[in-house]
């Protein structure tokens, strides 16, 4: 049987199950498509909370506790606490990238959003339009929907209605809708009152605050492809409005520079309208400026420092009140306070390259900063600045390495290399814990998978770092460690890519490979390496020029093109490796590199300059592999898919059932599942169970963000975003097995992972805001119920001896009252779910708790925590829907260290005899609680008969048994307290209840078997209960029996249970 014909047989018999999951999916998929029956799963968010890149920061002017920023890819976020901590309030809307944002002066409610980053680096995602918010940010509707980039937008003064957008357009190709556009009935309708031409939009634009009729508009030919940049041309120029944009006049001379414009940037000085600043790129261009309302202009300043790398810069802000007074966003942040004579480098900031600066015009001394860093905010005009955490990087790609718990490294936009934990067994993930690791900001991170210490890093221009975690060395070991930088493709001896890839082996973790145009490979951590392929580009010597102009050059790596762009050795075949170019060529290797065959030409379809962005070789046969083709950055946003079963002899294309306009980053095979693939989108993440043939959204609770790698590492899919850092899916068995019978089932219960036994230890001090939850920490057992349950859903786990070990509800467990509970609204939460769908149920590894004294204070522990559960095995019984279902479960030790079972053991044996010993003290007092509450009860109905003898002494033998109780309770705990630290202060101190309780706590501390000072004061305890106990039993049954034979002897009903 051929390759293909083994994978055609594997998808027929997968077809069954798409058709009968289609059916499905008609009647659960939620509004994104995502499968109902998954709706409870989440994507854990892991940070980083370094920041990122945001284009556009605002406040509302007289309030210091909100703020907004607009992020390059992560969508739209709002302070409410003074910038202290942000939430995201745009995560369920169709696009990332937002360019700008506008607050309406008369009612901040009213916001207007531009989608499309305007600061049109290589990695610049498209907008698709402007969305407005009625009510600060709860709700949005897309009023306009175009295609593009929006950098500017403006709103009346007083008119929330009127409304500008200055429109760039597309990025990567013409469009003639670019330009000004106006709304006039609050973004139902959108005017183009404004337009060059298909190659020319509008860059920023400007409204008088003083008079909203007049507005200056900066127009700017630009194009980015993937081996070039322009910025300006014959379109691009500065215009006037004096009629609130029904007409515009272009301003030429008068002052002006002459020849040809890039991009213009323009601001009016709020304290006087006839002042007019214009940011200009041009061969003498500059800040300029005019004091009679654009009439006349002359230079301000010629300064390079407010105009270098003006297509990824020229924004500026004048100071409210002072009009001499300016601020430009740059790589630093710059001002001048005398109209341009002289500039100040502003310091303080947390990061470079600025792109805005909104300033409060009723106390300017507060301001907030948008960079490629996050926002920087300031309440003492510049003079201090803080940060807040922002989830917003941007990673290029991420690698997962062989540590325990494993890492997760990649690469950050404008902030460098990172490296970290998947889970922190000490606590929260925060910003700490992650930690630089070589490299850069652009390209790949991947470890030595034999030494996870050990980890090589890439940045652009070719740069490879071998990093060592031990001892914190960083060494540069890069093929070629030239410099290039401003150079053309065609003046270096070696292209590389700006991400270019770095890939280890996985039949050899020395062997290393690193793509230019051709591949570099070395087997002694960089310490020398050998090219082993020709040129595997097709080298268009006419795609390899200088990058930029007519005016500035631009030349990082980023337009460096006729490159490798992807390397992957198969993980079933040592030597065969495959090579994917920029320029839309797919190589192979199977004698590793002696020789290379093109096997680019059987993709049908396939664009034959686009971007081999991933080839994921299949975990299952080495003939096998999938292919992403990117042609975005050709202005083609379709998706492209291809799998090979044949080593690329053919093709067959796997994205017609894919958004036919959401571009592919990234494609994963599941190494658990054949044919379970994963792929990372512009806009999210869709799988597919049957090898491509049908996909579904895996969105989940994921925001709109792009996802430019995915891993999967054991149970677990690995997010790397493009705008929102990193999530982790967590437990992926209900995604791969939730199959046609699963779902066709009344209950099913999925196999249970292993779970593992951390040592949590004191914890960190991480804050919650900027640092981000571990995995719930113990056994997740899911679960699908086809209908929601009218009864109880109840998961027992059982030892090895059938011993209920913990037993789980839906029924929330009752609070004891004790004063250091939850809530009852906790104690729901933590109910097992009954409605339809699978579910996540935790078994923390624990065994159940002690009874616990109903209304007791304890001054130090809590007897509800029981022991932890020893490395073994397990069974886990479901009950629901009237079956029971059981899986087995092991629990294994922490992985990092060896663990000694006899004194874990012990340690159990030990524990569960102090847990009992809490449960007997609890038992002795609700037994006399009992017969005290029936005695009150039965002594109030006799209350007219008191002043009868018989009665009488009735009573009184009731009330002697009463006091008895309460002398026999305040031995067993401290029943007078009303508050902890009532214990304290109560002569005589803790009892019984309050020394067992925290001597259970320190039992079950560590993995250690118990002291031999916890077994004496066990011992001590015991036998101080002993005679304690023999009292209570006594009493309930001596004085219990001889009142009911009082009561009885006066024919009295007066039985005591």
């Amino acid at each position: 049987m051929t390759n293909l014909s083994r994978l055609l047989a594997t998808l027929l018999a997968a077809s069954a199950l798409t058709i009968c999951l289609g059916a499905q999916d008609a009647k659960l998929a939620d509004d994104d498509g995502t499968p109902k029956e998954f709706k409870s799963l989440k994507y854990r968010l892991i940070g980083p909370a370094g920041g990122g890149r945001v284009s556009r920061a605002a406040g509302i002017p007289g309030d210091p506790t909100t703020y907004w920023a607009a992020t390059a890819s992560g969508g739209v976020w709002k302070s409410t606490d003074g910038g202290v901590t942000w939430k995201s309030v745009f995560d369920d809307q169709p696009v990332s990238s937002i360019g700008s944002l506008a607050i309406a002066p008369s009612n901040p409610n009213i916001v207007y959003v531009g989608s499309g980053e305007a600061n049109i680096r290589g990695n610049v995602a498209a907008g698709n339009g402007i969305y407005k918010t009625v009510d600060a940010g709860k709700t949005w509707t897309h009023v306009w929907k175009q295609e593009g980039q929006i950098g500017t937008m403006v709103v009346h003064p007083s008119n929330p209605n009127v409304a500008f957008a200055a429109v760039l357009g597309r990025a990567f190709g013409p469009n003639p809708e670019r330009g000004v556009y106006r709304t006039q009935d609050g973004g139902k309708t959108w005017e183009q009152v404004l337009k060059k031409d298909a190659d020319t939009g509008a860059s920023d634009i400007a409204m008088d605050p003083s008079n909203p009729a007049i507005l200056f508009a900066g127009f700017w030919q630009a194009r980015r492809t993937p081996w070039d940049l322009t910025s300006g041309g014959p379109g691009s120029g500065l215009y006037a409005s004096r009629d609130g944009g029904d007409t515009w006049k272009q301003l030429k001379e008068s002052g002006l520079p002459d020849g040809t414009w890039g991009k213009v940037g323009v601001a009016i000085a709020p304290s006087n309208g006839n002042r007019v600043y214009a940011l200009i790129e041009a061969e003498k261009g500059g800040l300029f400026k005019s004091d009679d309302g654009g009439e006349s202009w002359e230079l301000a300043s010629g300064n390079r420092a407010i105009r270098q790398r003006a297509w990824y810069y020229t924004t500026l802000t004048v100071h409210p009140t002072n009009q001499e007074e300016i601020w430009f966003p740059q790589v630093p942040m710059l001002r001048t306070i005398d109209g341009g004579k002289t500039l100040q480098y502003m310091k303080g900031f947390h990061h470079g390259d600025h792109h805005d600066l909104w300033i409060d015009p009723r106390n300017p001394k507060r301001m907030i900063a948008a960079n490629d860093g996050g926002v920087d905010i300031t309440l003492t005009a510049g003079e201090t600045w803080f940060a807040p955490a922002l989830p917003i990087s941007q990673f290029y790609h991420l690698s997962v390495d062989t540590s325990v718990p494993y890492r997760i490294g990649g690469s950050i936009q404008d902030w460098g290399t990172a490296q970290g934990p998947s889970l922190n067994p000490r606590g929260r993930i925060g910003l700490a814990d992650w930690w630089g690791v070589g490299g850069g900001e652009a390209g790949y991170v991947v470890s030595d998978w034999s030494d996870p210490n050990i980890v090589y890093a890439g940045e652009y221009l070719g740069i490879v770092t071998r990093h060592d975690r031990r001892s914190g060395e960083s060494r540069n070991v890069s093929a070629w460690p030239d410099n290039p930088s401003g150079w053309g493709g065609e003046s270096m001896k070696y292209r590389f890519q700006w991400t270019a890839p770095i890939h280890v082996s996985p039949h050899d973790a020395k062997v290393i490979y690193h793509g230019a145009q051709v591949i570099f490979r070395t087997s002694n951590g960089g310490q020398s390496w050998e090219a082993i392929s020709p040129d595997l580009t097709r080298n268009d010597k006419s795609r390899q020029k200088w990058s930029g102009g007519p005016i500035t050059g631009d030349n990082t790596g980023v337009e460096t093109w006729g490159t490798v762009f992807t390397i992957a050795e198969s993980p079933r075949e040592k030597g065969l490796i495959w090579a994917g170019s920029d320029d839309g060529r797919v190589h192979v290797t199977r004698d590793a590199g002696r020789t290379w065959t093109d096997v680019t030409g059987g993709m049908a379809g396939a664009p034959r300059l686009g971007t081999v962005g991933v080839i994921e070789p299949s975990p299952f046969d080495a003939a096998t592999a999938y292919v992403v083709i990117d042609n975005h950055r050709l202005d083609d946003t379709r998706p492209y898919l291809y799998v090979t079963t044949d080593y690329g002899q053919s093709w067959k294309p796997l994205h017609s059932r894919l958004p036919a306009n959401e571009y592919l980053h990234v494609v994963r095979e599941d190494p658990a599942r054949r044919g379970q693939l994963y792929v990372g989108t512009e806009r999210g993440v869709m799988f597919s169970t049957d090898g491509g043939i049908g996909w579904r959204p895996l969105k989940l609770n994921l925001p709109t963000v792009a996802v430019h790698d995915l891993a999967v590492k054991g149970d677990d899919l690995v997010v790397g975003t493009h705008g929102r850092s990193i999530y982790v899916l967590d437990d992926l068995q209900p995604v791969r097995d939730t199959t046609a019978a699963v779902l066709a089932a009344d209950v099913h219960l999925f196999a249970v992972p292993d779970a593992f036994r951390w040592r949590t230890g004191d914890g960190n001090w991480a804050s919650d805001y900027g640092s981000f939850p571990n995995p719930p920490l113990g056994a997740s057992i899911y679960y699908l119920l086809k209908d929601k349950q009218k009864g109880e859903v109840k998961i027992d786990i059982l030892d090895s001896s059938n011993r209920v070990v913990k037993a789980l509800s839906s029924v929330p467990r009752v609070s004891d009252k004790s004063g250091d509970e939850a809530d009852a609204e906790d104690l729901k939460k933590a109910a097992l779910p009954v409605d339809a769908g699978v579910h996540r149920a935790v078994w923390d590894l624990t065994w159940e708790g002690a009874r616990k004294i109903r209304d007791a204070r304890i001054d130090t522990g809590d007897p509800i925590n029981g022991p932890r559960a020893v490395p073994g095995a397990y069974t886990v019984r479901l009950t629901a829907a009237g079956k029971t279902l059981t899986a087995p479960l092991v629990v294994k030790g922490d992985p990092r260290e060896a663990a000694n079972q006899p004194e874990l053991d012990a340690q159990l044996g030990f524990s569960l005899r102090v847990r009992d010993t809490i449960s007997k003290v609890a038992g002795l007092v609700d037994g006399m609680r009992s017969v005290k509450e029936q005695l009150t009860a039965r002594a109030k109905t006799l209350d007219a008969r008191k002043s009868e003898a018989p009665v009488a002494t009735l009573l009184a033998a009731g009330n002697a048994v009463i006091e008895k109780i309460d002398q026999l309770e305040a031995q067993l705990h401290n029943p007078k307290a009303e508050v902890t630290y009532d214990i304290l202060a109560e002569r005589g101190g803790a009892r019984l209840y309050s020394r067992l309780s925290p001597l259970q706590m320190w039992s079950i501390d560590g993995d250690a078997a118990p002291t031999e000072g916890m077994k004496q004061v066990l011992a001590e305890l015991e036998k101080e209960i002993a005679p304690l106990e023999r009292d209570v039993q006594a009493l309930l049954s001596k004085d219990v029996a001889d009142i009911n034979a009082r009561a009885k002897a006066l024919g009295l009903e007066f039985v005591i249970r």
